[in-house]
């Protein structure tokens, strides 16, 4: 299926340099968007000795932006070629985020993309709704409080592996990749991506071999995902659906230990009257490909929210929580509760004010990987 993949893709590349009257009408003039957010408040967390996070300061600021280069034409044969570079505005490492071209035909044979994006699974997969866009409230981006064991998340013992709940799929992340996406069918649509190897920028310059980077301890590779969804109505209600796959191969040299990755997700939307609710759930598996002598452990994430919007404001509830299995003594558990309300001040600007209770707890019950913290924020966003 990788190779049919990579096959699919190289005769469309053929069938563009072959097609008659395939030249476009305009050259791509690369458009502008983007997003900033501000994000500060107030922690009351346990800091005391021995806590994880001792002596930790109780408020901050946070920033979050992007700043986003897209442009596409389309060919005299009605095939639209484009590109988009995503540039981080905060400058931290990953500068660049995503970058890809992208050759379609919505109504005939779909979408193929090239470069450095996420995942079919991660792109087809259906979220809970938000109140504050589409991160997931009191995690990644809308975070104040420190997550104990956040720095060795993947780390067995004493150490808290369930830092914080994700529940968005994505083995893949941004890596070097290749998708084809159908078109969408009677409200149905499905996605494919391979990736050789968990490294953005694979080949960067055509200067670095690909095969140099096999066997890299601890790196995933041959990543397959798979992600379809359905967009409808149930009565008077509109309902979205989807179910994703992926798998990957762990990479090792010699001695090292093995541990492949499966997951499976599911999420529900369903809107009607200004309501919006709707619930995600995930289940990856680590361990058990060859060589591994780390007994198979299961990761279960699951988010639910519930939004309700009225003229310019946003009301809505969300819990979030991950389970993971560390060995035969238990597992360690994160869950976070959360409010919020934001309003709409005009086109592309909005604030809001929220607070999430986080809860932790570690299978040994190590004070230094437990925690319980209440935060209060508030966040203004800019889009354009």
């Amino acid at each position: 299926m990788k190779k049919a993949l990579i096959g699919t893709s190289a005769l469309i590349a053929v069938g563009l340099l072959t097609a008659q009257g395939a030249s476009a009408a305009d050259r791509i003039s690369l458009g502008l968007s983007g997003n900033y957010r501000v994000l500060g408040g107030i922690v009351n967390q346990d800091d005391g000795t021995g806590e994880s996070v001792a002596g930790a300061r109780d408020h901050g600021i946070g920033t979050d932006g992007k700043i986003n280069f897209s442009g596409s034409t389309t060919l005299d044969n009605g095939i639209e070629v484009g590109v988009r570079v995503e540039l981080e505005a905060q400058g931290i490492a990953d500068t660049i985020d995503e970058h890809y071209i992208w050759i379609e035909n919505t109504d005939v044979w779909g979408r193929i993309e090239m470069g450095d994006r996420d995942g079919a699974d991660n792109k087809m997969n259906v979220l809970a709704p938000f109140v504050f866009g589409s991160a997931i409230v009191g995690v990644q981006t809308i975070q104040l409080v420190s997550a104990p064991g956040a720095a060795g998340a993947s780390s067995f013992g004493s150490t808290n592996t369930a830092a914080v709940p994700i529940v968005v799929p994505g083995l893949s992340g941004d890596s070097t990749k290749i998708t084809y996406y159908t078109p969408r069918f009677s409200g149905v649509q499905l996605g494919i991506s391979y990736t050789p190897e968990s490294t953005e920028n694979l080949g960067s310059g055509f200067g670095t071999p690909v095969a140099a980077l096999e066997n890299t301890n601890g790196d995933l590779s041959e990543i397959l995902e798979i992600g379809g969804n359905w967009n409808g109505s149930l009565g008077g209600a509109s309902v979205r659906a989807s179910a994703t796959y992926a798998s990957a191969d762990a990479e090792e040299a010699a001695g090292a230990n093995r541990n492949d990755r499966d997951e499976w997700t599911g999420g529900i939307s369903v809107s009607m009257n200004g309501w919006s609710f709707g619930g995600q759930y995930q289940n990856g598996e680590t361990g058990g490909g060859a060589a591994s002598t780390t007994t198979q452990r299961d990761d279960i994430e699951m988010r639910f929210g519930l939004t309700y919007a009225t003229g310019a404001w946003k009301l809505g509830a969300e819990y979030a929580s991950r389970e993971v299995e560390v060995s035969a003594t238990g597992e360690d558990e994160v869950t976070v509760w959360g409010l919020g309300a934001s309003r709409n001040l005009g086109a592309g600007i909005s604030a809001g004010i929220g607070v999430h209770m986080w809860d932790w707890d570690d299978d040994l019950s190590a004070a230094a990987s437990e925690n319980d913290a209440t935060e209060f924020f508030f966040v203004t966003e800019i889009s354009f």
